[in-house]
């Protein structure tokens, strides 16, 4: 919205347009209402609006965008909540300033297998002990996971299964296709070849909260039985099949990474390099 309209409005004008009475059915719930107000907190605290004598504004670094990019405000607000600095202490205490306690949510949920959707339910009980002693579980109660649910997928960590007659939009799969595919274009040119090794290390810097990242390492998260975990192994398999990305084995390689590979007798399949076939913008 602020896009559309130069950048910057004032806040009761966008509230007007945004959030409009007739979006609510009576005066109570309106009075009531407080979703325009969580979402300018929101923006703010990940510092893409400023809100300064009753003026919302885009910050600087979102300014550069088209209003239709949607992939691109995804990799801001992806950037903003990976942020070492709104996460520092993120696994020394139970502070939940920031996207503290979403950051955790993320490092867990994708630990889990990429194959299997999950709700809230299952979530539930696969928490239990999966974090250090005495540090709590970030998803905890229906009201944190219905948020989870729409955070998880805008930042490209999490899709919704495509068939699903179970409270559907209530499930999610560990797919973090969506955001290492862009970390991927970013980084690399359109047919360079990258060693798999070098490039998995690359993507799990740049996207933390995977398995054997630093955020995923300093909550204490269980590894992985293969060199690559499922919901990596996940993206770099869609990759290959969507064709931005191929996946080789060179015989004269000095070193594989051994993904995860459902579809093979053995379950694992070894790649020694990647070859980039797709660019930002296709």
């Amino acid at each position: 919205f602020l896009l559309t309209v130069g950048g910057q409005c004032p806040a009761e004008r966008a509230r007007a347009l945004l959030s409009p009475p007739s979006l609510l059915p009576d005066d109570e719930r309106r009075a009531k209402d407080q979703t325009f107000n969580w979402a300018v907190r929101t923006l703010q605290d990940l510092g893409l609006v400023t809100l300064d004598d009753d003026r919302l504004s885009l910050a600087p670094v979102a300014r550069g965008l088209s209003p239709g990019d949607l992939a691109g405000f995804s990799d801001l607000l992806r950037g903003a909540v990976l942020d070492p600095d709104r996460n520092a202490d993120l696994s020394e205490n139970d502070d939940q300033t920031g996207p503290k306690d979403l950051v955790r949510a993320l490092a867990w949920f994708l630990t889990c297998d990429a194959f299997t959707p999950l709700g809230l339910g299952e979530v539930t009980q696969l928490q239990k002990g999966a974090f250090a002693s005495g540090f709590p579980n970030p998803i905890v109660n229906d009201f944190r996971w219905n948020r989870f649910v729409y955070w998880a997928p805008a930042l490209g960590f999490a899709s919704r299964p495509p068939l699903d007659n179970e409270r559907p939009g209530q499930r999610l799969v560990p797919d973090c296709t969506a955001a290492v595919r862009r970390t991927v274009l970013a980084a690399w040119g359109k047919g360079q070849r990258v060693d798999a090794a070098d490039a998995v290390d690359r993507i799990i810097e740049e996207l933390p909260v995977l398995p054997g990242g630093r955020y995923s390492r300093s909550l204490g998260l269980r590894g992985s039985s293969t060199d690559v975990a499922s919901s990596l192994s996940f993206a770099l398999l869609c990759g290959h099949d969507r064709d931005w990305i191929s996946l080789g084995r060179r015989s004269d390689a000095a070193r594989d990474v051994l993904l995860a590979d459902p579809d093979t007798a053995s379950g694992t399949r070894r790649v020694s390099e990647i070859t980039i076939h797709g660019g930002l913008n296709d």
